[in-house]
């Protein structure tokens, strides 16, 4: 198992890095708040990571997490039938891994239930099964870096729209949600990766 790269941070996106050491680029799907925290492009990075190794068909992928508490949250989350990474990276990208141990320790399913991939059953059996477990996840307060960027409208649309079809949606999904959140006052003073955050939390 890999259990975290170290190296030049390549290039950045609302979903994924790349990060490159002794000669070898990574591409990483990574949650929001570990691409948040990375820093820009071109500096040095260690970021914590996960091997996914997927049976049929076969293929490799890594996922970056801020820490290890973030990292063992996913792998807890992907313990639960019936939810995969791909599900997994969009619950801690909607919300960071400490509201989620609070939700499910508290028994109240119903915010992840507008997550994308998340329906009622797997919300309620998600909540079910790691309440126990996660509820007693150790959390921390390390801080969050945010991007202060500016984005023009179009661009800065397309890169939202990307991301959500990277995340499981259709270009018509995407395309929907972007435009109904576009017309809210502030929508141009905010980081790409927190305007993703609010679509995913269905707001």
């Amino acid at each position: 198992m890999i259990e975290y790269i170290k190296g030049k941070l390549i290039s950045k996106k609302p979903t994924s890095v790349i990060v490159e050491t002794s000669g070898i680029a990574y591409n990483i799907n990574a949650t929001l708040t570990a691409i948040e925290s990375l820093g820009a492009v071109g500096g040095d990075v260690k970021i914590i990571t996960h091997m996914h190794i997927k049976d049929n068909p076969f293929s490799i992928m890594l996922y970056g997490f801020t820490n290890e508490s973030e990292r063992e949250c996913f792998r807890q989350i992907i313990s639960v039938s019936g939810i995969g990474p791909k599900t997994a990276l969009s619950i801690l990208s909607a919300m960071n891994y400490q509201e989620l141990i609070e939700l499910i320790a508290k028994g109240n399913y119903l915010p992840l239930t507008t997550i994308s991939g998340v329906g009622k059953k797997t919300a309620e059996r998600l909540a079910l099964e790691l309440k126990d477990k996660i509820g007693k996840s150790e959390s921390d307060s390390a801080s969050v870096s945010m991007s202060s960027a500016k984005f023009g409208e179009l661009s800065k649309a397309s890169e939202i729209i990307q991301a959500l079809i990277s995340l499981g949606y259709t270009r018509l999904e995407a395309d929907k949600m972007v435009k109904t959140i576009s017309v809210r006052n502030g929508f141009m003073d905010m980081p790409v990766e927190d305007v993703i955050r609010e679509i995913l939390r269905g707001k």
